[in-house]
C-alpha cells in the first residue's frame, strides 16, 4: 500500500468516526431533551400534589372544626334529653292520675 492509499484510508476513517461522533452525540442530546421533559413532567406532578395535599389539609382542619362543634351540640342535645326524661318521669311517679 502506497503511502497515499494509507493517507486516503485514514482520512476515511477519520470521516468515518467524526460522523460517529456527531450521531452519538445527536442521539444523546435527544435523550439528555427526553429526560429533562420527563424530569420536568415529575415536577410539575409533585408541585401539583404539594398543592392538592395542602388543600386536603385544609379540609381536614374544617372538618375537625365541624366534628368538634357537632359533638358539643350533640352533648348539649344529649343533657336537654336527659332533662326532659327526667321531668317526664317526675310527673309520673309525683301524680297517680298519670300512671297507666
Amino acid at each position: 500500500m502506497t503511502p497515499e492509499a494509507r493517507l486516503d484510508r485514514l482520512e476515511r476513517l477519520a470521516m468515518i468516526l467524526a460522523r460517529s461522533g456527531y450521531r452519538a452525540r445527536s442521539v444523546l442530546r435527544a435523550r439528555d431533551r427526553e429526560h429533562d421533559d420527563k424530569i420536568n413532567h415529575l415536577i410539575d406532578l409533585q408541585i401539583e400534589n404539594e398543592e392538592k395535599f395542602a388543600r386536603n389539609e385544609e379540609r381536614f382542619a374544617r372538618n375537625e372544626e365541624r366534628f368538634a362543634r357537632l359533638a358539643e351540640s350533640q352533648a348539649s342535645t344529649d343533657q336537654k334529653l336527659n332533662s326532659l326524661i327526667d321531668i317526664i318521669r317526675e310527673g309520673r311517679n309525683g301524680d297517680p292520675s298519670s300512671s297507666n
